[in-house]
Formats: structure tokens, sequence, C-alpha cells
């Protein structure tokens, strides 16, 4: 047993943590076996079930680490994957927006569209309500007017770094 749990010490640690099952079986043979060595002192090994369970025990250590490691570096990336959709979302919910206030302004011959939105439900309020069913929840307008093809429109989220203020033009490109 002293020798299994050497030899599944040194596997766990070149498996890096990643190979639980190895780094278990070390630790529970390495304590069996300097349990019985203690208690039949004829027994050899002591050496090589204390080296076995040791190496198990470390791979947990080291594994603690490279997983608390793993996340520091996988957190700030999530959280750009997910400023960056976001920002997406926001450009999508514009370029709906100004079809829409087209799509009105035609059919109406006017100028100038109003729009809320609310940022609960992403319900939009106005004439351009009837052509979209539903924008992003949170999205709120800070500039809800849209007067002629020149005009521009803003939009904000707080759930963007800093509540950003993204303002578009008519068409729902963006100008910032």
């Amino acid at each position: 047993m002293a020798v299994a749990s050497l030899v599944l010490g040194i596997v766990s640690l070149l498996g890096g943590a990643i190979l639980f099952v190895p780094m278990v079986l070390a630790i529970v043979f390495g304590h069996i076996a300097h349990s019985r060595i203690r208690k039949d002192p004829s027994l050899d090994g002591a050496g090589l079930a204390i080296a076995g369970f040791v190496m198990g025990y470390a791979s947990i250590f080291f594994g603690i680490i490279m997983a608390g490691l793993m996340a520091a570096m996988a957190i700030p990336a999530f959280n750009k994957v997910r400023q960056t959709s976001m920002e997406k979302m926001m450009h999508n919910d514009a370029r709906q927006i100004a079809g829409a206030a087209q799509q009105v302004m035609l059919e109406t011959e006017t100028k100038r569209v109003e729009f809320t939105i609310d940022p609960e439900t992403g319900k939009i309020g106005g004439p351009i309500g009837e052509f979209i069913v539903q924008l992003s929840p949170g999205t709120h307008e800070v500039d809800g007017v849209i007067e002629g093809p020149e005009d521009t429109f803003s939009l904000s989220n707080p759930a963007l770094a800093n509540g950003r203020e993204f303002i578009f033009d008519a068409d729902g490109n963006p100008r910032n």
C-alpha cells in the first residue's frame, strides 16, 4: 500500500490536481499503510507511505491554487465579454428604434417621433411601440426624441460599465 500511495501521489502531482481519484487514493492508501506500519514494526515503507499522502495533499493544495489563478484570469475576461455583448444588444436596440421611427415618419408624414422605454420589461412606448415588441431589459432612453434624418437619440443601460450613455444617429448607427 505504501508503494501504491507513492505511485498515486506522483501521478496526482503530474496530473496537476486534475486527476482527482489518484489524489484521494494516494492520501487514503498512504494513511492506511502508515497506520499498519506503526502497528507492526516488522513492516517497512513508512517513508514511502508518508511521501505518498504528502504528495496527495500537495496535489490538493496546488489544485486550489491553480483553480484560484484560473478564476482570477477568467473573471475579467468573462466581464469583458459580458460588457461587449450588452453593448451589441444596445446597438441592436438602437437599430430597431431607428427603423421603427423611420417607418412612423413615412406613414404619418411627420418629422418628429418620441418614444419611451420601460427599463424593467423592455417594452417601448410611443408610436414606434407597434413596430417593436421588446428591447433588452435595463435599457432606457436618455433622449427619446428623433427629429428628422439628421437628429440623434441616446440610450443607456445601468448594467454597462459606469452606466455609459450611447448616442446614435437616426439610422441607429453609433456616434461615440
